[in-house]
Parts: structure tokens; C-alpha cells; sequence
């Protein structure tokens, strides 16, 4: 009996999507639930899985190809489904080369590497690594975290870097438009300002010891974001034709890096959360990200956004505003440097914040009063905790 497996619906703003890869080939067996593709609508990917039992009968749509969610994509013999021991995508004998990988990526984006040392890699550098034969757990990742990115395998397979001409994704595009379409439509400016985090740096490393788990500096900026934005609301405000529309609820986008890219989920009524909730949120929706789990639902609706470069060297920068939202907030590196304390120089921990706003919607004095008032909580972590 033919069965069809039908691209999800993940996404009410486009139809249209990307079938990133298949797991599995012609002839393969497989159990109800398991994975057999992913694809990706606008910046979010999703699992495809098997929604009967059977065989694998026919592959409707290549790689690459653009489908219309909610299409056929695959063809199942359920008739099949009996006929022999079930041979899931990870084990089919030449499923799309490196499926094993990939399947193991888009179920967890952290696997245990013989030593126990975990490894973590992107669905893309897992895939990669199968068609390579390129061990994963060998490979020392250079991406946020130690992340295992695609440079990583070729570089551990001996590729050398490719020159010419690479390939937009769906993603990139996605990303492109956007922050085209803001700088278009929005009147962008940035200002910046210097927080001494030596006080909170502290008490993070004192709340982890007690807790066993410290809390990051991307939770702390979003605590105090949230904060504040109680008491300047306009912040979170959106620009209508009709007014400004003020924000009902803070729901804050956290920007997360990607291999060719970044996604933006949105932790929901930050304000009422506290600094170790929105820490084990924040990374939760981080892995998930990072592992193309995403739905897209958790990527809408924000109001406010906070990005984080503070992993890298890199002090002050001028983030650009995520359409609608009028606001977004850059944190830069945590570092000791002399700064005057009472009249004489000290070494603190301070870092430089970064606020670009719709000029449209905040004209420069209260958008400076919010920043202040982050700024106020980061420096008083009595009010995070």
C-alpha cells in the first residue's frame, strides 16, 4: 500500500521551503518515526520523519530542491513493512553518503566521543564528516563553544580552502533581505556605553559554586533587558502607520551563530524570569538552535534582542535591528582594564554595551535613559538575582 510522507508545516509567513538532505535512499526500511530528511523553511529547519512503517519506495523531490510545505516527498510500501528486519536510515548500506551522521545530528546536537569528552558539532559538519570518513571525535572545533564546524572536517580531511564562487543558502538569503529590509525601512543609529561587571562577574562565579552551574553574562544582559524595558516599554515598541504599538509582553530574541548563519529564538516574558530560569532557557533554545530543532514559533515575536560577541575579541560593535523590533542590544567582551574608582585607578572587569534603535520610534535621550537603566542593573546584581 503506498503512503506519502509530507513536508511539515513550519512556518505561516512562506510556503515554500528547501529539502536540506535525505537520510535515507530507494529501498531502505523504516519504522513510523523515524528520521529520513530534513528541511528548512525561511531560517528554520525541522526533522522530517517516517509516518508509517515500510520501505522506501521512491524519493519525490533531490537535494536542494524547493517543495511547498505540506507536499509528498517520499513514497512508502507499508506492504513492506514486514517483509524483512527494518533498516533505519542510520544503517541503510548507502543512504545519501554520511547519513549516519547526519541522523545523529538532527536528533542531538552533542554526542559522547569515545574518552567522554562530548562532542559537538552542526548537522552540516556531521554530514560533511560521514561523506569524508572524518572522526569526529579527533577534531579540536573552532566554532562558538568548540563547536565542530564544516571547516573543521576539510581541514582534518586535508582539504585545502576552496576558492571561487559559494553557493547562497535559503538562510543566507533569508538573513540578507532582512537586514536589507531594515536599514531601509528603519532610521538606525547606535550608541554605546561601558558597564563594570566586576561585581557581577562575582557573584556569577559565586552562584555557580553553590548552584553547580554558573550563569552566563548572555543571561545577565537579558535579565537586565527586561528590567528596564518594564520601566521604558517604548523600547520594545514596534512602528506602525497607524502608531507605535507597545509591547505586551517582554519576549526577548537571543541571537545564536550558525554555520551559515543565525537564528534568533525568543525566550517568552523574560521579566518574570529569574537569572538561572532564563540561563537554562537560553541554553536549551541555544542546542536546539544549533541542532536545527527549532520551530518557528519559537523564533517569532520578539521585541527586543540581545547578541553576544563577548567569546570573541571583540570590544564594541553596531548590531542591526531584526525587523519589526525597534531596539537590539550588542554586549561585547568581558575584560579587566584600569578605570578610576573614588578618585584612584583600579582594575575592574568592564565591558562596552552597544544599543542600535529605531530612530523612528526612540529619539536619543530615552533610548540613553534605557540603556542607563541596563546598565543601573548590571552594576548592582542584587537586582538580577
Amino acid at each position: 500500500m503506498r503512503h506519502d510522507i509530507l513536508a511539515p508545516r513550519i512556518s505561516d509567513s512562506s510556503d515554500e521551503g528547501v529539502l536540506v538532505t535525505w537520510f535515507v535512499e530507494p529501498g531502505a526500511r523504516v519504522r513510523e518515526g523515524d528520521l529520513v530528511a530534513e528541511v528548512q523553511v525561511e531560517k528554520t529547519s525541522a526533522e522530517v520523519r517516517a509516518s508509517a512503517g515500510g520501505m522506501v519506495a521512491e524519493l519525490l523531490v533531490g537535494t536542494g530542491a524547493v517543495i511547498v510545505q505540506g507536499q509528498p516527498i517520499a513514497t512508502l510500501d507499508t506492504m513492506e513493512a514486514a517483509a524483512g528486519p527494518i533498516q533505519t536510515p542510520s544503517t541503510s548500506a548507502s543512504a545519501t553518503a554520511g547519513a549516519t551522521a547526519g541522523a545523529a545530528v538532527s536528533s542531538a546536537a552533542v554526542a559522547a566521543a569515545p574518552a567522554g569528552r562530548p562532542v559537538t558539532a552542526s548537522p552540516a559538519a556531521r554530514r560533511l564528516a560521514g561523506e569524508l570518513g572524518v572522526e569526529l571525535a579527533s577534531i579540536a572545533g573552532t566554532g562558538p563553544a568548540g563547536r565542530i564546524v564544516e571547516s573543521d572536517i576539510r581541514a582534518a580531511a586535508g582539504e585545502a580552502p576552496r576558492a571561487g564562487l559559494v553557493a547562497l543558502t535559503r538562510m543566507r538569503r533569508t538573513i540578507a533581505d532582512r537586514m536589507r529590509r531594515g536599514l531601509l525601512e528603519a532610521a538606525q543609529l547606535t550608541i554605546t556605553a561601558e558597564a563594570d561587571v566586576t561585581a557581577l562577574t562575582g557573584e556569577l562565579a559565586a552562584s555557580g559554586a553553590r548552584s553547580g552551574q554558573r550563569a552566563t553574562y548572555t543571561a545577565a544582559i537579558v535579565r537586565a533587558s527586561a528590567l528596564a524595558l518594564r520601566d521604558h516599554p517604548r523600547a520594545g515598541a514596534t512602528w506602525t502607520d497607524e502608531g507605535l504599538r507597545l509591547p505586551e509582553r517582554i519576549d526577548i530574541g537571543v541571537a545564536v551563530a550558525l554555520d551559515d548563519g543565525l537564528v534568533v529564538p525568543v525566550v517568552r516574558n523574560a521579566a518574570a524570569k529569574s537569572l538561572q530560569q532564563l540561563d537554562a532557557e537560553i541554553a536549551e533554545l541555544a542546542g536546539r538552535a544549533r541542532a536545527a530543532r527549532l520551530t518557528e514559533d519559537e523564533t517569532r515575536g520578539g521585541v527586543f534582542s540581545v547578541t553576544n560577541l563577548g567569546g570573541y575579541r571583540i570590544d564594541a560593535f553596531t548590531p542591526l535591528l531584526d525587523p519589526p523590533q525597534a531596539a537590539i542590544l550588542g554586549l561585547g567582551r568581558a575584560r579587566p582594564r584600569p578605570a578610576v574608582v573614588d578618585g584612584t585607578i583600579a582594575v575592574r572587569t568592564l565591558v562596552v554595551l552597544s544599543l542600535t534603535f529605531d530612530h523612528r520610534v526612540l529619539d536619543g535621550a530615552p533610548a540613553a535613559a534605557f540603556l542607563d537603566a541596563v546598565i543601573t542593573a548590571l552594576e548592582d546584581p542584587g537586582r538580577l538575582f
